[in-house]
C-alpha cells in the first residue's frame, strides 16, 4: 500500500476475508430456498457482503495517507470480564491512536442524541438501527483497558465512524463521523491536533508486536446458530459451467459430467469439497466426502481430498 507521497504505508495485519462470510457463502450455496433459515441466511450474507464493499472502499482511501500510520485490520482480543472485543480496523502514530468502524449503509442517516439512536430513511421508510457509536465507544474502553494492562504509555484514543457509501445522506455534525474519502484528511487533521508523539518508536514497535500477537481467530458454528443439521445440505458436485447440480462422474476417466450444458470437468469436485469444508470448518473425512459429494468409493474419496489438499 502506497502513501500520496509513495512510500509505503505500514499495514501491519491486511484484512482477512471472513470465516463467517465464506461459511454464509457455502451454506446459502447448499441450503433449498424452502428451509426455514434460508431467508435469514440470505438476510445475513446480504448484510456482511454490503460490509465487505464498505472494507474495500475504506482500504483503497486509507492508501492516500501519509506514512507515518500504522494500519492493523481485523483485531479479535480478549476483552474485560472473559469477553471478546473485536476492531475492523486499527490506526496508530505516535500521537494517538483510532478506531475505525466502516458502514455501507444506503439512505438518509441521523443520529439522536438525546435517545443514542441511529435512524436511517430509506424509500419512504423510517426504522432505527444500532448506534455505531455506543459498539465503538465500547470497543474504545477495552483497548484502553489493554493497553493499561500492557503497561503502555498513556495515549489518545480517538474513535471514528465512517459511512463508505456515497450516495448516503448523514445529517449530523458528529465530529466522530466522517465520510470514507475524507478519512485521510481527519486523520491528518487529529494528527495536527495532537502533536505531542506519546509514543516512542520502540513504544510503537512493541505495541504493534503486541496487538498482533494478542490476536485470536474467531471460530464459527453456523449450522448450529442458523438450527442447521448436516443433513439439510445438498449434495452433490455443481456444474462449473452453469452451476447445475448432481454432476455424475465417469468411472472410466474421473471426468464429471453435466447432464444440462454437457459441459466436462476433472476439478469440479474441489469447489464442492472447499465449500463442505468451509461450513464444517475443518478437513473432510473419507466418509463425510463419499457423503457429501455422492461417491461410494473409499479409494476414490481418498483421491480427491489428496487432490483438494494440493491445491491449498
Amino acid at each position: 500500500m502506497m502513501s500520496k507521497e509513495g512510500s509505503a504505508i505500514k499495514l501491519i495485519k491486511e484484512r482477512s476475508m471472513s470465516i463467517k462470510l465464506n461459511q454464509l457463502r457455502a451454506i446459502h450455496a447448499r441450503l433449498t430456498p424452502t428451509h426455514t433459515s434460508y431467508k435469514t441466511i440470505y438476510q445475513e450474507l446480504t448484510k456482511r457482503e454490503l460490509g465487505l464493499q464498505g472494507e474495500r472502499t475504506l482500504d483503497y482511501h486509507l492508501q492516500f495517507l501519509n506514512d507515518d500510520f500504522n494500519i492493523i485490520h481485523d483485531l479479535r482480543m480478549n476483552g474485560i470480564n472473559q469477553t471478546f472485543f473485536q476492531i475492523d480496523t486499527l490506526i496508530l502514530c505516535p500521537q494517538f491512536i483510532s478506531i475505525i468502524e466502516v458502514k455501507n449503509i444506503a439512505g438518509s442517516i441521523h443520529f439522536k442524541q438525546t435517545s443514542g439512536q441511529m435512524i436511517r430513511k430509506l424509500h419512504d421508510r423510517v426504522e432505527s438501527l444500532p448506534n455505531p457509536l455506543t459498539q465503538i465507544h465500547r470497543q474504545q474502553i477495552q483497548l484502553q483497558h489493554f493497553l493499561l494492562n500492557h503497561q503502555f504509555p498513556s495515549i489518545p484514543i480517538k474513535t471514528l465512524i465512517t459511512f463508505s457509501n456515497p450516495t448516503t445522506l448523514i445529517e449530523t455534525d458528529h465530529p466522530s463521523i466522517v465520510r470514507t474519502e475524507f478519512l485521510p484528511s481527519k486523520l491528518e487533521k487529529l494528527q495536527s491536533q495532537f502533536p505531542a508523539k506519546k509514543l516512542k518508536a520502540t513504544d510503537l514497535n512493541k505495541l504493534v508486536d503486541c496487538l498482533k500477537n494478542a490476536h485470536v481467530p474467531e471460530r464459527t458454528y453456523p449450522l448450529e446458530t442458523y438450527s442447521i443439521k448436516p443433513s439439510d445440505l445438498r449434495k452433490g458436485v455443481d456444474c462449473p459451467s452453469c452451476n447445475h447440480p448432481n454432476m455424475t462422474r465417469s468411472k472410466k476417466n474421473g471426468n464429471w459430467y453435466c447432464i444440462r450444458c454437457k459441459h466436462f470437468s476433472k476439478t469440479a469436485h474441489l469447489h464442492a469439497i472447499e465449500q463442505f469444508s468451509t461450513i464444517l470448518d475443518k478437513k473432510l473425512t473419507n466418509k463425510e466426502a463419499r457423503t457429501y459429494l455422492s461417491i461410494d468409493s473409499r479409494h476414490t474419496a481418498y483421491r480427491l481430498l489428496k487432490e483438494f489438499d494440493g491445491t491449498q
